[in-house]
């Protein structure tokens, strides 16, 4: 499979990677996004479980918070988590891996964490 075609007059143009035909062909880790939290608020929170609920895993980073704030915002999160029948991963001391149950049902986010353990 490639992401070039050919048209009628031989010129090489760029294929939509999302097209119909390519749909469903990233894994969970692909769509995963990453986030580094810098300080405790509910705005960076909120866009995190959004995040969440458009069904994209997320890996977060809290080593910025201290322990209070980080508490704080993992309740919140995982209450979101649970909502959607995931799991949330500690890989770190502060950093976690959320994903609903669809993220986690490809195994490439349980690879992932084989991987680097």
């Amino acid at each position: 499979m490639s992401i070039f075609k050919k048209n009628k007059n031989k010129k090489l143009e760029f294929s939509d990677y999302r097209n119909e035909k390519t749909k469903g062909l990233l894994t969970s880790f692909d769509l995963m996004e990453y986030f580094i939290i810098q300080e405790r608020s509910d705005e960076e929170m909120l866009h995190l479980c959004d995040t969440l609920l458009k069904r994209r895993a997320v890996l977060a980073n809290f080593d910025k918070l201290n322990a209070a704030d980080c508490n704080y915002m993992l309740a919140f999160i995982s209450g979101v988590v649970y909502a959607r029948g995931g799991q949330a991963i500690q890989l770190g001391p502060k950093l976690f891996l959320f994903g609903g149950k669809e993220e986690f049902e490809d195994g490439s986010l349980l690879q992932y964490v084989e991987d680097i353990k």
